[in-house]
């Protein structure tokens, strides 16, 4: 299993996070990880939404190819 988060390494997000902290500040960085994780709850829960409306699509057009063949018969 490959320890990288989209393609990075450990040793690099470590690297990100230090250079992040002398940027921004550590009242800034506060900040700015509380919005990113506002960021990601927000997407994850798009994502869990789309696919349980995609889930359910499909499983209509299922209901419906086997409404189709069972009137074929």
């Amino acid at each position: 299993m490959d320890s990288s988060f989209f393609g990075i390494g450990m040793n690099e997000l470590i690297v990100i996070f230090i250079l992040a902290a002398i940027v921004l500040g550590p009242e800034r960085m506060v900040r700015v990880a509380r919005q990113a994780g506002k960021h990601i709850r927000n997407l994850q829960a798009y994502l869990s939404s789309l696919t349980g409306e995609l889930k359910s699509e499909l499983d209509i057009l299922d209901d419906l190819k086997e409404v189709k063949k069972d009137l074929k018969k």
